[in-house]
């Protein structure tokens, strides 16, 4: 019983993810990226799989700051970046249950370190690479609905690689991937 609970948690946080795609406004998008690391949260912990737990609501936190890093230039600090390292560096550490349980914790250090990227096309590229590891992570642990929004944004991902970084007649080169 407590698996299909923690698959429709999961299923919520698959259609919160959507829904905040077609947000106009940051500021709702935010709303519904927090539901979706909380539905998520809330699914691998119920799976036991606390690595995703954790590195889902620290997430949170994470996401809200690099929204916020836009317009408040204190937090754009080496400090700061240091500050989500580390956190999941100790989640990493406190979660540890195997190799399997590292691999939320190696994707979203690629992901705090693409969110400070302002190079657009870097971040897709460690959207991509973070992705993937959560694929992984999530087929072990059995996460279908997530799963399923890992593919959904696998799929968006390369498309924009395609359609914004490889269409476009090469590199721009101002802006190289390296």
């Amino acid at each position: 019983m407590v698996y299909y609970i923690a698959q429709l948690f999961g299923t919520f946080g698959l259609i919160v993810m959507i829904l905040s795609l077609f947000q106009k406004n940051k500021n709702k998008m935010l709303i519904f990226i927090i539901f979706n690391g909380i539905f998520f949260g809330c699914q691998y912990l119920l799976l036991k799989a606390y690595s995703g737990m954790f590195s889902n609501f620290f997430g949170i936190l994470r996401t809200y700051v690099c929204k916020e890093k836009e317009n408040k230039k204190k937090l754009e600090k080496w400090y700061v970046l240091t500050f989500f390292i580390i956190g999941y560096l100790i989640i990493g550490y406190i979660s540890f249950d195997g190799y399997i349980s590292l691999l939320p914790i190696v994707a979203e250090l690629i992901y705090v370190l693409t969110l400070w990227q302002k190079s657009v096309k870097r971040i897709r590229c460690g959207t991509l690479a973070m992705v993937i590891l959560w694929l992984v992570y999530d087929i072990i642990v059995k996460a279908y609905p997530s799963m399923l929004t890992d593919i959904i944004v696998i799929i968006s991902t390369l498309m924009a690689i395609y359609v914004n970084d490889i269409k476009k007649k090469g590199i721009d080169k101002n802006e190289k991937y390296s």
